[in-house]
This record gives C-alpha cells, structure tokens and sequence, in this order.
C-alpha cells in the first residue's frame, strides 16, 4: 500500500498551511529542494541566550525558558539539519547542557519547577518533593540521549567516558520491559556510539525490544511505543525484527490519515489547560505530519 499522492498532496497543503514555522522550512528542505538556512533561523527562534532551547519547541510543555528536555528536542532538529559540531547552534546548545549538568544526580534535569507555573500536559508536572517532573522516573530520560549528543557533536569531552559508562549501569538496572521513553532515549545514544558500547547497547534494547514495542494493531490508537517509533528508518538497527510490524505500521498509517491530511496526536491534556491544549494539539498534528511524509518516503511507501 501507498500513500497516494492526492494524500500527499492534502499532507502537503495542511503542513503549509497550518504547521509551525519550522516544520513548513522543514518540509521545504526535505521535500522541495527549499532552503537549509531558513529551517536552521527558525531553529534559532527556539535557542535561548543560555545557549538552551526553550519557548514551546515541546509542545507539551509551554516553557519559555530553557530546559534540558527542550535542550534534547533542538538537538534532535540540528541533527536532521546534519549541522557541524562547529555550528553556532550546535556550540550554544552543548555549552548550555556541559553548564547545567547536576553533579548530585550525575546528570540533567528534564526540566525545572518553573514548568508548574505555564499550561503543561499532566505528565510534565514538577513535583517538588521528588525533585523531578512526571516523565523523570529513571535516569534514562533525558541523560541517555544527551550522551548521545556529546558522542556526536563533543566527542572529545573529558567527562564522556565516565558518562557513557553511567549509562550503560542505569541500562542494566533498568526493569524489563524498558520504559518507551527510557527506549527512545538509549535508542539515540546507540545511533551515535561505536565499538563494545554499541554491541552492549544493542544487546540490552534487543532484548527487551518485541516486550517494549507493542506489536498487536488493535492497540496502536493508544498511547504505547510502535514498531515505527524504534525503526523509523529501514537502516534502523531494529528493522529486521520487527519488520512484518512496520509494514503492518505503515499500512494503517496510510488508511488512518485525516481527511484534511494532518495525522493526529493520540494522547490529549486530559482536561488541565482546555485554553490552551487545542495551540498545542495543532502543533502536534504538523510535527506528526512532517514525520510520517519523511517515514513514508524512506519506506519508498509513496506513489510517485
């Protein structure tokens, strides 16, 4: 099955039309020969003084400020731009995290108190007791993949070694199966470690892997990792076993696109925030949209 290109098309028109700034320069760069530099100023929107990336680049949290998390998501950004290690950016951002590392947690902290004081989904919550939000239960989100980052843009830094092998403990620590989030988080550090590193990562997610990713269809409209979270690319490490999944995936994205083109989020703010979750979920459907059009073309699973 193929994403015709009337859906495209629809997918097209609702990106430029509706999406953020970012992804409508996105989808120019990726798909219409448009302009790198225009995606890499609206990146820059994004980008604190601090070097940290804050104001909105989550949807889910509307935090102006600058914040670990929102530090990880600019960096997911740079990457698809493939933006140097010597790119302003790039610097800024790795700057701001090397200053914002918390020795007495030996990593990051998602993000801080003050996200209880703007709209936020439930699960972003700080608690003040705990000293974390929601999402922070493990070590895993965010410090796996902000080692990644390190790996890929400050390979050199002198702290690295002692970083990923950190990782690597709170891996083997971690419950079985892994959190899809704690998944994603070590998923990134994979993409960018060689070597013994990448073999022991790869072994622990693989082992977890078909218990972490829910492979039944009847349960993809629920909010659980999918086989095209974890192999969103056929040069995915994962691809291979779950590959009669992520073809079973990609079917039912084609069928469940939205007649206006957008794919819609399937989680909501669960009432907190009525004013402003429908800015949210609007962002959401661009961000989703532009990935699945880039998913869906990597799988050759549009008509040409």
């Amino acid at each position: 099955m193929k994403l015709t290109s009337q859906q495209w098309n629809t997918a097209a028109t609702y990106i430029k039309t509706h999406a953020r700034p970012i992804e409508q320069k996105l989808f120019s760069f990726f798909f219409e020969e448009g302009s790198k530099e225009e995606a890499i100023k609206e990146l820059a929107n994004f980008q604190n003084m601090d070097g940290g990336f804050g104001n909105c680049i989550e949807p889910d949290f509307r935090l102006d400020s600058s914040s670990s998390m929102a530090t990880t998501i600019g960096l997911q950004y740079a990457k698809d731009l493939k933006l140097s290690a010597e790119h302003h950016i790039v610097q800024k951002a790795m700057s701001y995290l090397q200053n914002t590392y918390d020795e007495k947690i030996n990593g990051w902290h998602a993000v801080s108190e003050e996200v209880n004081f703007v709209p936020h989904a439930p699960w972003w919550h700080f608690d003040s007791e705990k000293g974390h939000s929601g999402v922070q239960t493990t070590w895993a989100n965010p410090n796996a993949e902000i080692v990644g980052y390190f790996h890929l843009f400050s390979p050199e830094h002198p702290r690295l070694k002692e970083w990923t092998e950190r990782a690597i403990t709170e891996l083997k620590n971690l419950s079985h199966p892994i959190e899809m989030h704690d998944f994603l988080c070590y998923d990134r550090l994979l993409s960018e470690v060689k070597g013994e590193t990448e073999s022991i990562l790869y072994r622990f997610l693989s082992s977890s892997l078909r218990k972490t990713v829910c492979t039944d269809p009847s349960r993809w409209n629920e909010y659980i990792a999918k086989p095209l979270q974890v192999a969103s690319h056929p040069s995915s490490p994962f691809y291979e076993a779950l590959k009669e999944e992520v073809h079973m995936q990609l079917n039912v994205e084609i069928e469940t696109q939205h007649q206006e083109g957008y794919w819609q989020p399937n989680w909501s703010w669960f009432g907190q925030y009525d004013e402003t979750w429908p800015i949210a979920e609007k962002e959401w459907r661009g961000i989703l949209t532009l990935g699945k059009l880039r998913i869906l073309e990597a799988y050759q699973r549009v008509e040409n």
